[in-house]
């Protein structure tokens, strides 16, 4: 979302940024304003069995129950904050993103039209509603939302599923990464392959240090060049010789040189490997990742690997022959120029114009 904030921003508009307190600090870092919507909320806040939960599963009934059961009570915690804020800074038009549920009921609630900001595959209807039959008490005490005046999209369209429920605005997908100051051997490539991997900033309960350990066992005695790019939360101390680590270095900027990414088939990995013309091996855990890696795959650009799949074994083929095969790379280009030919930023920002009008 920071790259149409920031368009927003470029044309004159004030843009305030509403987050929890950890949050509010890394919006004030991509040079735009923030307020705190109160402190971090706990995930066992949400769920009180969050420790006890078994790891989700593939498939539209288990990502529901995922996105009622964290992203429901996170709206009841987060709807006073936001209904303050509102009332306060009286915006012209709310922008917000799939699964915030507190901002369209306070715009509904105030007038406000609201913007819907996609971050990658539109999902099954059962998803959302199922938040939204236990958002019933929610909707009793401060009504019901609109519809969205608009969906910002930012999946390549032949990749995309399902239709918006408004007028869709197919936006390139822009990455925003943060800075970093770039080491040389990142600006070309090496002698060797070049593989990113990257399974996220966010922690997942069960096989994920794992999920990873096997990745770099994998291709240990593979002559390859691998790139680790990971969250503080992964321990990576003991790694192959053919293994770098990296910190702080914004993932997109190392793509450009790699060969092929493996990633956990979040939206950010995901689309920002495509918008480099990257091929991917997707390593699903959890939520909507395991929708990102079948899709990707079944479009040719990848291969996907669920839980129980990713075996030495098979993380080491799927590898060697995504390395060997052309056809995932002339699928991930051909996504990349889709992406590159959509509306940019800017002029998303100009269309925008007529919602707050």
């Amino acid at each position: 979302m920071i790259p149409l904030l920031w368009a927003l921003r470029s044309a004159g508009h004030h843009v305030l940024v509403a987050m929890p307190d950890t949050m509010t600090e890394v919006v004030s870092r991509t040079g735009l304003c923030s307020v705190s919507l109160g402190a971090d909320v706990v995930l066992s806040d949400l769920a009180p069995d969050h420790g006890s939960r078994p790891p989700q599963e593939p498939g539209p009934a288990s990502l529901a129950d995922h996105v009622a059961s964290y992203y429901v009570p996170l709206a009841h915690k987060m709807i006073e904050a936001v209904d303050d804020v509102v009332q306060r800074w009286q915006p012209d038009v709310l922008i917000h993103t799939s699964w915030e549920y507190a901002g369209p009921v306070v715009a509904a609630r105030h007038g406000i039209p609201t913007i819907k900001h996609g971050w990658g595959l539109m999902l099954p209807p059962s998803v959302d509603a199922e938040a939204h039959r236990r958002l019933e008490p929610l909707y009793r005490e401060w009504g019901r939302p609109a519809a969205p005046s608009r969906w910002v999209d930012v999946c390549p369209p032949s990749l995309q599923t399902g239709a918006p429920e408004c007028s869709s605005l197919a936006m390139t997908w822009t990455p925003f990464n943060g800075s970093a100051v770039l080491p040389q051997w990142a600006l070309e490539r090496g002698t060797r392959p070049r593989i990113a991997v990257t399974l996220g900033n966010v922690p997942i309960s069960g096989d994920h240090d794992s999920v990873l350990r096997r990745v770099l066992t994998a291709l240990s005695d593979v002559d390859v060049e691998v790139i680790v790019g990971a969250g503080s939360g992964l321990g990576c101390a003991d790694v192959p010789p053919n293994v770098r680590v990296v910190r702080g270095i914004p993932m997109f900027d190392l793509l450009p040189t790699c060969d092929l990414a493996i990633t956990h088939g979040g939206a950010g990995s995901v689309l920002g490997a495509l918008a480099n013309g990257v091929p991917q091996l997707m390593l699903p855990q959890m939520c909507v990742h395991f929708e990102h890696g079948d899709r990707v795959a079944a479009a040719g650009a990848g291969i996907c690997l669920h839980p129980g799949e990713t075996s030495v074994e098979n993380l080491r083929e799927a590898v060697l022959g995504l390395l060997r095969n052309p056809n995932a790379r002339e699928v991930a280009a051909r996504l990349r120029a889709e992406n590159e030919g959509l509306l940019s930023p800017s002029e998303v920002a100009a269309q925008l114009l007529g919602v707050a009008a």
